[in-house]
């Protein structure tokens, strides 16, 4: 895979989609107060954006295409593509003068590529960085173990913050509801939330929309160790006014859950937002569609690179064939029973030889500029001769025409050979016209 292929399928699809779901997260779901699944839709819209590639992939080897033409088989080895191109190669006059071309040392993808790959590395450090920052805090302040976390005494003027199960106070003498929205936090597990955003932002350190989702998934920790507190049994006003008074704090450390996030006003708003969010069913039902529309638009993509991305008349060896259907009744044979393989005569090299002295682009195809993909289906019989060849799907009358042609014109295979004994063993050859673009 080259850079281009590489930045087009596999980086921005992923940037693309995270955009996408967070439009739909502050249209739909950023004034709710269904703290938990805020949560889940954050995390899970960012994993779904991480697979997306992949899920392409997989969807697109069982894309209808690939599953009608596994219907249409009835028998036989699946051989790799065979793409036909026309050779049209005009000599331009040579001028004896005239400096050889000089070829730039990277294209603008693999630029691209490069700036992305230093950026991810720089990302990488600053991660490390701010990792290293707040386990050295650890390492050299005083902490004593609580019940189910450790306090930490930093002795700073700062805010007070918890990272996994640490909870960091400048001294002991912050209040207990201080502490109990630490313990929230711990509890919840909201570190990691943040360690995997930041692992995100590592990858996708040129999307602003990643940014926004962690500002947002904070956000979500703070209303959830609001409420934790409240619920406790802390009073609303005097909370309220705490929050207020920690609003100054400095913030330490960015990887951390601090007690005072800018949105200090939201925070207070929700506290006071008791009702339920209604509608919630109809919100996700919105976003259902949103989700298959990129997921369609990926496995398109994919399934187009995965027929386009093949060398002109390659076929590659017939230990790399894949098997589409099993042993027929009338004893042809495929792999899984076969103890030595058909071959063409001089081995594979002489067949892809074979076919690009012999396969034709036709003329009024050419001339249309018809493009297609002609699957052929023949049999190589217990003598090595070639019989049954016939279209099992096609293109192109001319085009399906020319590639039966180039079969039937084969020469005799060795045949396979079962217990010692030859037997008929069936292939399918695919060939993909291209014709020029204009």
């Amino acid at each position: 895979m080259n850079a281009q292929e590489l930045i087009l399928s596999r980086i921005l699809p992923i940037a693309v989609a995270i955009m996408l779901l967070w439009i739909v997260y502050r249209l739909l779901f950023t004034n709710s107060n269904r703290l938990k699944f805020n949560r889940s839709y954050i995390l899970i819209s960012i994993i779904f954006a991480l697979s997306l590639p992949l899920l392409g992939v997989l969807i697109g080897y069982g894309s209808p295409q690939i599953s009608s033409l596994k219907h249409d088989l009835f028998g036989g080895i699946f051989l790799n593509d065979i793409v036909v191109t026309p050779n049209e190669v005009a000599e331009a006059p040579v001028d004896e003068n005239a400096l050889p071309p000089v070829e730039p040392a990277f294209t603008p993808w693999e630029i691209g590529l490069i700036i992305y790959l230093i950026g991810v590395g720089i990302s990488l450090i600053l991660l490390i960085f701010k990792l290293g920052k707040i386990f050295f805090m650890i390492i050299r302040s005083p902490k004593e173990k609580c019940n189910g976390y450790t306090a930490v005494y930093t002795g700073k003027d700062h805010g007070s913050f918890s990272f996994l199960n640490y909870a960091f106070f400048p001294d002991k003498s912050v209040s207990h509801e201080i502490v109990s929205h630490e313990i929230s936090h711990i509890s919840h597990c909201h570190s990691w939330d943040i360690l995997f955003m930041e692992i995100m932002m590592v990858v996708q350190w040129f999307n602003p929309f990643i940014y926004l989702f962690k500002r947002d998934l904070q956000c979500i920790h703070e209303y959830q160790a609001d409420r934790d507190v409240v619920d406790s049994g802390a009073d609303k006003r005097d909370y309220m006014m705490l929050i207020l008074q920690q609003c100054t704090a400095v913030d330490f450390s960015r990887m951390s859950n601090n007690f005072s996030l800018i949105l200090t006003k939201k925070r207070i708003k929700m506290i006071t937002k008791n009702e339920k969010t209604k509608g919630l069913w109809w919100r996700l039902l919105v976003t259902l569609p949103v989700l298959a529309v990129m997921l369609v638009a990926n496995t398109n993509a994919t399934a187009k690179e995965q027929n386009e991305e093949q060398p002109k008349a390659e076929v590659k060896n017939l230990e790399d064939i894949r098997i589409k259907i099993s042993q027929s009744k009338d004893s042809i044979y495929n792999t899984d029973a076969l103890e030595v393989m058909p071959e063409f005569p001089g081995g594979n090299e002489a067949m892809v030889k074979f076919i690009q002295e012999n396969v034709v682009y036709p003329e009024k195809a050419k001339g249309k500029g018809i493009s297609g993909k002609t699957f052929v289906s023949f049999t190589i019989e217990k003598d090595g001769s070639i019989s049954d060849v016939k279209v099992l799907r096609g293109c192109d009358k001319e085009c399906d025409a020319e590639a039966v042609r180039v079969v039937k014109s084969m020469p005799k295979w060795t045949p396979g050979k079962v217990k010692g004994q030859p037997v008929r063993v069936n292939f399918t050859m695919p060939f993909v016209f291209k014709a020029p673009q204009k």
